[in-house]
């Protein structure tokens, strides 16, 4: 009886294995994009990302302007996993100190936290990016997810209505190292094989590791881009790039010699299916009054330029004079 009680156990960790391994994904073979609508359902839809924005057919729109509040905190811990498919980051602070962010596309009245961050690159530097631009991959792209305060976890925020939203910041190459990036490219190094996890010395904020510009971008409703493929998604891509050095970037292209799971993550451009993509158009800078604009044409023009203004004045009387008398 005991026999056949561990014979029955060993089956069942068997079938649940099987399960698991069924459902896992990856960006290659039979565990590839093309194939994960076989295991997750939702991954076959109308409406998912990542897309190509063609900037020709983009729908301009002025969008409220963002209010992001807490980007510039520091948490007290910052953890690095390597989670199989991505470098995952999660950010831990003090109670409802967590960056939040209203506006923009967002729902006029949610208010969305953040939840986490994690990155998608290539193994060279024409392509690594999920969406793309005029058909121009980018060679790393990171997505910061947030979640409706509506909602009291992930779980119940994916496939809600503007449950879920993800601000895509893309890379570009340059020479100098980004300062910000040092010692987290460095620490990739310790989460070479799936499920390691290190965490940095010094956490930095969230506006450390993104781009300064939150006014220039664009937007359109799609999915996430790994499984469950859940829909409703608002993305919002930025246009304008994060810099980072191409010695920087190979740390996350080396994590690949361990896992070929984390080799091109990621997923191909989907289809639009008459989806509308918008292109915020950043608000107008305000206009000074006429005395305003008096006051501040004489302060730039100074002791010189009123000079020269008087020289020209003078010149001018002078002219008219002469033609008076001729």
């Amino acid at each position: 009886m005991r026999l056949l009680r561990v014979a029955c156990n060993a089956a069942l960790l068997a079938l649940l294995t099987c399960a698991v391994i069924a459902e896992d994904f990856g960006y290659g073979g039979r565990e590839g994009p093309a194939h994960w609508g076989e295991s997750f359902k939702r991954c076959s839809g109308k409406h998912q990302s990542p897309i190509n924005i063609d900037a020709l057919q983009v729908v301009p729109r002025r969008f409220r302007e963002f209010q992001i509040h807490g980007l510039e905190r520091v948490p007290r811990d910052i953890k690095l996993t390597n989670n199989g498919h991505t470098v995952l980051v999660n950010m831990y602070y003090n109670d409802n100190m967590e960056p939040h962010m209203s506006n923009g596309p967002l729902r006029s009245d949610a208010v969305h936290v953040f939840e986490q961050f994690h990155f998608h690159w290539g193994i060279n530097d024409s392509m690594g990016s999920e969406d793309t631009i005029n058909n121009r991959a980018y060679p790393a792209e990171l997505h910061v997810v947030i979640r409706s305060m509506e909602y009291t976890n992930f779980s119940q925020a994916l496939g809600q209505d503007h449950g879920i939203a993800v601000f895509a910041f893309f890379f570009k190459i340059t020479q100098a190292d980004n300062p910000n990036y040092v010692e987290f490219t460095k620490k990739l190094q310790f989460i070479k094989r799936k499920g390691e996890s290190v965490d940095l010395d010094t956490p930095i904020s969230l506006g450390s590791f993104i781009s300064t510009d939150v006014q220039h971008y664009y937007s359109y409703v799609g999915s996430l881009t790994t499984p469950p493929c859940s829909e409703a998604v608002v993305w919002v891509d930025f246009e304008k790039p994060i810099e980072i050095s191409e010695f920087q970037l190979q740390f996350f292209r080396q994590l690949t010699a361990s896992d070929e799971h984390l080799r091109n993550n990621f997923r191909p451009t989907q289809p639009l299916n008459n989806r509308t993509v918008f292109r915020n158009i950043p608000p107008e800078p305000p206009k000074p009054n006429e005395s305003e604009n008096a006051a501040g044409q004489i302060a730039r023009l100074g002791i010189g330029g009123l000079l020269g203004l008087s020289l020209l004045t003078a010149l001018e009387l002078k002219g008219r004079f002469l033609v008076a008398f001729n």
